[in-house]
């Protein structure tokens, strides 16, 4: 190949940013975007969303108001990660032609346009598992190696700060970090738990800092206990003649709430129908503190085959949704409540372009392009892949697929409602662990 077809792969990728940033700017906003938007402009933060997004959204917003910066800095995370994978990359048309495909997909082309936590953990994390693959890759330069490791630390930082659950990445991070040190004849031990202390430093300053423009409510502690009652509800429904023995003694509201209003308004789907019922809503923010913890303690110890039969369905919806219209796959335009749109400057409305997408979008509705399961059979087949070559790289992007799946396995406990964007995070790790098979190279013998 010449210098240009070299190129070519770059350039494919500077192009399909190009064109995802036009069709999108400034920024797809639906409900949850624009109050948190509300919130970075304020400086004040609300509980019920990550600080670290609202902090970042009005950093932002002092220098251009909206979230269009916000949108450059989220996709240039995620350009510069697969920038770095495909520095050297194999020569060859298979990768300029998995590019392409990867930019026509729903994932590149309408979800990175658009303002949500999930697609800034996304492009966080994969940048954090990037900068060790290029760490890996340049272990023999000190400087090098511990510059690309702080930026690797501080990537993976920001992906837990998005997402709670995200901390899954860090461990794993960790752990590949200390297997590609060993190869390196380094000490494991050190490189692994450097980056997992470094981490929860940056993590634990951060969430300090943040604090002091948080509101102090319990947005955090009500959805833990909102998803309890949420699992204390479907046992009760799929076992009527379970006794509550907590609740009956502590809560007995609570109890006669979940019986009587709580199972008939449960759906595997999602929570939010349990807001129908004004006395089931006060019962549960009314319960005494730890009530609610302590009889779903009881429930996942003393019936822990009851828990899981629960659980399956609901995390069914996330993973293989019966039905993905209703799980929300094709957000576009600006949407939020009509009085913070008019304190931001905003107006409720879709666009040409949103049109557009909405249309192109809606051709991938019930195909495996919008498959979560295919991502995550994909991202389990490259990990295999990559591990099996010996270059120190793949060990870090076979990380990512595995970080990638733990993250998706998790919503099988955390889960209280389907959203296509819930898992992007694994879609867009597959990629990304399908473009470094294409553009690594296998490490030669000695």
């Amino acid at each position: 190949m010449n210098k240009s077809a070299k190129l070519l792969p770059q350039a494919l990728i500077f192009l399909g940013f190009g064109v995802l940033l036009v069709l999108n700017w400034p920024g797809q906003l639906s409900y949850d975007s624009v109050v948190q938007l509300a919130d970075g402009r304020s400086g004040q933060y609300g509980s019920w969303h990550p600080p670290v997004m609202a902090w970042l959204l009005g950093l932002f917003d002092r220098l251009l108001p909206g979230a269009g910066l916000y949108l450059l800095f989220t996709a240039f995370l995620l350009l510069g990660a697969w920038l770095l994978l495909l520095r050297r990359p194999r020569p060859g048309w298979g990768l300029p032609t998995l590019i392409a495909v990867i930019f026509a997909t729903p994932q590149l082309l309408l979800y990175q346009g658009t303002i949500w936590k999930d697609v800034l953990f996304a492009n966080a994390g994969i940048a954090g598992f990037a900068f060790l693959a290029a760490a890996a890759g340049r272990w023999n330069g000190p400087r090098p190696r511990f510059l690309l490791l702080a930026l690797s630390s501080l990537a993976l930082s920001l992906a837990a700060l998005a997402r709670q659950n995200g901390f899954v990445l860090l461990p794993i991070a960790a752990l590949f970090l200390g297997l590609i040190a060993g190869r390196q004849g380094a000490s494991r031990w050190r490189y692994g738990l450097g980056l997992l202390t470094a981490s929860l430093l940056i993590m634990a300053a951060a969430n300090f800092a943040l604090s002091f423009r948080g509101d102090h409510g319990e947005g955090a502690s009500e959805q833990v206990r909102l998803a309890q009652t949420y699992d204390l509800i479907g046992a009760v429904r799929l076992d009527p003649s379970m006794h509550l023995s907590v609740l009956e003694t502590r809560a007995p509201v609570l109890e006669a709430a979940i019986r009587k209003d709580g199972v008939a308004l449960y759906s595997p789907r999602l929570v939010d129908t349990l807001e129908q019922s004004t006395i089931l809503t006060q019962a549960i923010y009314q319960a005494p503190p730890g009530v609610v913890f302590a009889q779903w303690r009881q429930l996942v110890f003393s019936h822990p085959g009851l828990y899981l039969r629960q659980r399956l369905p609901v995390f069914r919806w996330v993973v293989a949704p019966p039905d993905l219209i209703v799980c929300h796959p094709d957000v576009v335009g600006v949407d939020g409540p009509a009085d913070l749109l008019k304190t931001l400057g905003l107006k409720e409305q879709v666009r040409p372009q949103d049109r557009f997408l909405y249309t192109y979008v809606a051709r991938f509705f019930y195909t495996p392009v919008l498959s979560h399961l295919l991502y995550g059979a994909v991202a389990l087949l490259l990990s295999i892949l990559l591990l099996g070559r010996a270059a120190p790289p793949d060990l870090a992007i076979a990380g990512l697929q595995i970080a990638a799946l733990a993250f998706a396995t998790s919503f099988f406990i955390v889960s209280i409602a389907c959203d296509y964007r819930y898992l992007y995070f694994l879609d867009v790790a597959a990629m990304t662990g399908a473009l470094q098979l294409l553009a690594g190279r296998r490490q030669s013998p000695g």
